[in-house]
């Protein structure tokens, strides 16, 4: 598993899997989704209750896509560029049904750009995984909390 890398860095790169430490998700969703906005890249949230959606509109779901597989399916079959941010997965990734369908991304060789980011307050890779997963931890400063940037 690679270590250390930046979460631009991780974005450009050729990676489609990643795990992303937070104890602050919700400040990495706007993030995201100041991206797609900005950037125009198309970034889509995951949650159990709703599925896929895409961020920056007006919360599009995706059908059939509430179960992490079903998701994953998706991002699979998909023939679009795409980040995936996955929260709170860490406890179905032990599946092996889960671990088949990521391992279905990443074996994609369709010239189609898909980043899966699996956030989390820890995350536990697979061993059958670490070696296409790339770790970025975040931190906020309690500087950073109180809406003080450092300089």
């Amino acid at each position: 598993m690679v270590e250390s890398l930046s979460l631009s860095n991780v974005i450009e790169s050729e990676f489609r899997l990643a795990v992303l430490e937070t104890d602050s998700p919700e400040r990495l969703f706007e993030v995201f989704k100041r991206l797609t906005l900005t950037t125009g890249r198309a970034v889509y949230g995951w949650s159990p209750d709703d599925g896929l959606y895409r961020l920056g509109t007006e919360r599009i779901f995706i059908p059939q896509t509430r179960s992490v597989g079903d998701a994953l399916g998706y991002i699979a079959a998909s023939r679009h560029y795409g980040i995936y941010l996955l929260q709170n997965i860490g406890s179905s990734i032990t599946k092996p049904s889960i671990q088949r369908a990521l391992g279905r991304i990443l074996a994609k060789n369709d010239n189609v750009r898909r980043l899966v980011i699996m956030l989390d307050t820890s995350f536990e890779v697979p061993q059958e995984l670490k070696k296409d997963v790339v770790r970025i931890k975040h931190s906020v400063s309690n500087r950073q909390l109180n809406g003080h940037v450092p300089t």
